[in-house]
């Protein structure tokens, strides 16, 4: 998918309310950064690092937990990017915000699609990332690739994606905001 096409179908999507969620969800913000590569756009994803208490070594976007000085959740997302990837916020536009999603951790997750200008170099901070890798787009929006397996737990019906990609196993909040992403573009 081109850059042209992907900011006409983003043009298209009509905001989607967020879901109600828990009064005692923290809110966060996760950026899905976009960028040109050899054959079109790829997003950036990280492997989380594999001493980390809560979800070592699964893959995920930059982002957290919104701090008191970040004047709003798209200033969260810029801000974790530049942390955990040594991402300039100068080299990165806003192009569009998801709907927000409750984690099973607790959060309330809000995830921003933002284009990245230029060949930035990331540099991932050892603390938090273990590594950085890009994906092709058009893979990540093509639903033949996503896995959706159902569960029960206490009386309620869960949906987990999973999707592939080379030997690694996207799977929780990451492919379901990558799953929402490409149902609302494919409308």
């Amino acid at each position: 998918m081109t850059r042209e096409q992907l900011l006409t179908r983003l043009n298209l999507l009509a905001p989607a309310p967020d879901p109600v969620l828990p009064c005692h969800a923290r809110p966060a913000a996760v950026l899905l950064p976009l960028l040109e590569g050899e054959e079109g756009l790829e997003l950036v994803l990280t492997r989380r690092s594999r001493h980390l208490r809560h979800h070592p070594g699964q893959i995920s976007f930059p982002g957290g937990r919104v701090d008191d000085t970040d004047a709003s959740l798209w200033h969260t997302a810029l801000r974790e990017s530049q942390e955990e990837i040594g991402l300039d916020p100068a080299l990165c536009r806003p192009l569009a915000r998801l709907r927000a999603q409750h984690t099973v951790s607790g959060f309330a997750l809000t995830p921003f699609i933002g284009l990245v200008e230029g060949r930035p170099h990331f540099v991932p901070n050892p603390d938090e990332v273990d590594e950085v890798f890009r994906v092709p787009l058009d893979y990540l929006l093509d639903l033949d690739h996503h896995y959706l397996y159902y569960l029960h737990r206490r009386g309620r019906r869960h949906t987990v994606c999973f999707i592939p990609w080379q030997g690694i196993w996207i799977w929780g909040i990451t492919a379901a905001v990558i799953h929402q992403f490409a149902v609302q573009v494919s409308r």
